[in-house]
């Protein structure tokens, strides 16, 4: 059963739940640069779970998205996407599928906070280079600060559940809001980074592949 959203307003900054975990109780701030939440079972051996299985990945757009108009095979899209995205980043080692079992990890994943990169925005921008300078000052090319909303944003909340008890072994969110540039690299490299924001879904297949990796680098440490 899905925890109520409700009881974590405030737990995680700015970030509001989507209620999809089954837990929120025990994800606390990873620390460091990273801006994540996490959590994962003192008492459990994660070290045996060597089969993932992954059940259909849900999508939630965000509240005050500037348009909820999307076409559902955009969304489906999204979510084949990045299924495909942790089969490439899992496999072989780590194989997927179909089935419960005492080495087999259950994840539940959801994308939460969905919001489009607008591409006749950043067209708009892209011609008035001014505007750089000012968001030049704002912050990384990561994370929220510094950050244009009409770039896109996407929030995951994933769980990893033993597939034969469904009980919670560990938990994650993390909310990425995309920008378009990079200046430390340069203003030739940041041009080139700005073009790819034209696709509306550019930042936010960059977040999925993000978190695939995540996922594999957490189940390369639990097996040592």
């Amino acid at each position: 059963m899905a925890a109520s959203p409700l009881a974590w307003a405030g737990q995680f900054g700015d970030y509001k739940p989507a209620g999809f975990l089954s837990d929120y109780a025990n994800l606390k701030p990873k620390g460091g640069d990273s801006q994540a939440y996490s959590y994962r079972d003192p008492s459990a051996d994660m070290g045996k779970y060597n089969k993932l299985m992954v059940d259909r990945i849900k999508i939630y757009l965000k509240e005050d998205a500037p348009s909820k108009q999307i076409d559902p095979a955009e969304l489906k899209e999204l979510a084949d996407y990045f299924h495909q995205a942790i089969v490439k980043a899992v496999e072989p080692a780590y194989p997927v599928v179909n089935e419960p079992g005492p080495d087999v990890l259950r994840m539940r994943i959801a994308i939460t906070d969905l919001v489009p990169n607008a591409p006749e925005a950043s067209v708009v921008t892209l011609v008035v280079p001014s505007v750089w300078v000012g968001e030049a000052r704002a912050g990384v090319a990561q994370g929220k600060a510094g950050s244009t909303p009409f770039l896109g944003e996407a929030a995951v909340e994933a769980e990893g559940l033993d597939s034969a008890s469904g009980k919670q072994i560990a938990a994650y969110i993390e909310e990425r809001v995309g920008k378009k540039y990079n200046w430390t690299q340069g203003v030739d490299n940041a041009v080139k980074g700005y073009l790819k924001a034209y696709s509306t879904w550019a930042y936010t297949k960059q977040a999925m592949d993000h978190w695939a990796q995540t996922l594999r680098t957490a189940l390369d440490r639990w097996h040592g």
